[in-house]
C-alpha cells in the first residue's frame, strides 16, 4: 500500500493511516481536505474529519459530540479477552479524556490544582539532568538512535518522578503502556490481545497499589497532592477517582511525549536552517516547540461519537456515528493557517494549533509536555550543535492509528 498511497483516494488511504509514512500521510491529508474533507472510512467504520474548523466544531461541542469512545479499541476485543479482564478485576472507568459524566468538571478542576506549574517547574533540574546523562552515555559514539537512547525512556522518567514511581519500574511500565497502545489503537491478533490484556491488568493492579501506598505514607508527588486536595472528602475526589487519574496519566503522559519529542527533533533536522537557528539563538526554542507541535502532531486522530444527526462540510452524519478527527490535517489546513505545509519556527501564530485537542477535554498535561520539550531542545542544541540525520534510514512511524512518532531516529555528529 505504501508505494502508491498518494495515488489512492483519501478514503482508502485514511483507513490504513498507521501504515503510511509521514510524507504519504501528509499527502493524503492534503488531498482529503481538498477533495473530501469529511469522508466515510468503511474498513474501520469511522467518519474522517480533516479540516481545522470541522475538527474544532467536533471537539468543542459537547452537546452534539461525545468523548465516550475516545479510548475504545479501534477493533473490538475478542470475547476471550473481555472474560480474562473481568476475571482479573480490571475495572477502570472514564475519568478525564473519555468522561462524559457530570463529575468530569469536578475531577478535572481538582486534578488541575495538583498538576500545577509550580510542581512542573520543580522538575526542571531533574529533566535537564536526564537529558545530559543520556548524552553523556552516547556522546563519544558520534552516532545514536535518539528514540531508543533518549526519548523512549526520558518522558516516562519525568512522569514517574511526578507520580512518585520508582525508576526501576520504567521498563515494566513502558512495556505495559506499549501493549495498551497496540490493544487500543492497533490491529492485534487474538494471541496478541491476550498478551496485551495481561499487561493491562498488571498495570491496573500496580496503580491501585501505588495509590494505597500514598494513602499510608504520603510523599512529595502528584498522588499525594491529590490525596491532600481530597482531604478525606469524597465530594472533592474519591479514592476511585485518584486510582483512575493515576492509571490514565501513567500511560498518556509519556507515550505521547515520547512521540512528540521524536517528531520535533526529526522536523528540525529535516529543516537544517531551523536547527542551526535554535543553536545560534536558544530564545527561539519556545516558539519552535509550538511549530513542531503544529507541523507534526504526535496524536494523529481523536475520536468522538455523534450524539445527534449533524452536518459537517455539507455531509450528513447520523446520530451514533463514530468520528476520527485528524489533528495533523487540521494543523496544516491552509484555509486557516497561512502556508500550513511549511515548517517555520518564526511563525507568529504557531501556537494556533490543535495538537493538544480543543474544548473541555483539552490535554491536562500540555504545560508539562511543552516545558519538557523546551528543556530537551535547549540541552541538545547546547551539547550537540552539529547534530544531523543519518542518511537513508526508513523513519517509519510506530504502527498505531491514534499516535505517531518515529520507531527509530538515527543521528550523528562530528
Amino acid at each position: 500500500m505504501n508505494a502508491d498511497a498518494e495515488s489512492q483516494c483519501p478514503v482508502t488511504a485514511l483507513s490504513d493511516t498507521f501504515r503510511l509514512s509521514n510524507a504519504e500521510l501528509e499527502s493524503v491529508f492534503r488531498r482529503a481536505r481538498s477533495e473530501s474533507p469529511v469522508s466515510w472510512l468503511p474498513d474501520i467504520g469511522f467518519w474522517a474529519v480533516t479540516t481545522f474548523d470541522d475538527i474544532k466544531t467536533v471537539l468543542g461541542d459537547k452537546e452534539r459530540f461525545s468523548a465516550e469512545i475516545t479510548l475504545e479499541p479501534l477493533n473490538p476485543l475478542y470475547p476471550e479477552v473481555l472474560q480474562f479482564l473481568k476475571e482479573r478485576n480490571f475495572s477502570p472507568r472514564p475519568t478525564l479524556s473519555n468522561n462524559e459524566r457530570d463529575d468530569h468538571t469536578r475531577i478535572r478542576k481538582n486534578v488541575q490544582i495538583a498538576f500545577s506549574p509550580k510542581r512542573n517547574k520543580k522538575l526542571e533540574p531533574y529533566i535537564r539532568q536526564l537529558v545530559n546523562d543520556a548524552i553523556d552515555r552516547f556522546e563519544s559514539d558520534k552516532k545514536a538512535d535518539l528514540v531508543r537512547q533518549m526519548v523512549y525512556e526520558l518522558p516516562a522518567l519525568v512522569l514517574f518522578k511526578l507520580l512518585g514511581i520508582p525508576e526501576g519500574d520504567v521498563q515494566k511500565i513502558k512495556m505495559w503502556a506499549d501493549s495498551r497502545l497496540i490493544l487500543s489503537f492497533g490491529k492485534p491478533s487474538l494471541e496478541d490481545q491476550l498478551i496485551a490484556a495481561g499487561h493491562l491488568a498488571d498495570y491496573w493492579d500496580y496503580c491501585l497499589d501505588h495509590v494505597q501506598q500514598r494513602i499510608e505514607s504520603p510523599q512529595d508527588d502528584l498522588p499525594s497532592d491529590l490525596l491532600a486536595v481530597r482531604a478525606g472528602d469524597d465530594s472533592i475526589l474519591t479514592i476511585e477517582d485518584i486510582n483512575n487519574v493515576v492509571f490514565g496519566l501513567l500511560l498518556a503522559g509519556h507515550e505521547t511525549t515520547t512521540n512528540m519529542s521524536g517528531n520535533a527533533i526529526l522536523s528540525l533536522l529535516e529543516n537544517r536552517d531551523s536547527w542551526e537557528s535554535i543553536v545560534a539563538n536558544p530564545d527561539l526554542i519556545p516558539n519552535t516547540v509550538e511549530e513542531c507541535l503544529r507541523y507534526r502532531s504526535s496524536v494523529v486522530a481523536w475520536r468522538r461519537l455523534a450524539k445527534t444527526d449533524v452536518q459537517l462540510s455539507g455531509v450528513d452524519i447520523t446520530a451514533g456515528s463514530r468520528i476520527l478527527c485528524f489533528l495533523p490535517s487540521g494543523n496544516r489546513d491552509e484555509t486557516k493557517i497561512e502556508n500550513g505545509e511549511a515548517f517555520d519556527i518564526h511563525r507568529a501564530d504557531a501556537r494556533n494549533h490543535i495538537s493538544f485537542g480543543f474544548g473541555r477535554h483539552f490535554c491536562l498535561g500540555a504545560p508539562l509536555a511543552r516545558f519538557e520539550l523546551i528543556l530537551l531542545l535547549e540541552e541538545l542544541a547546547r551539547r550537540l550543535p552539529g547534530l544531523r540525520l543519518v542518511e537513508d534510514q526508513s523513519l517509519m512511524p510506530v504502527e498505531a492509528v491514534q499516535f505517531r512518532g518515529p520507531k527509530e531516529l538515527w543521528v550523528e555528529w562530528d
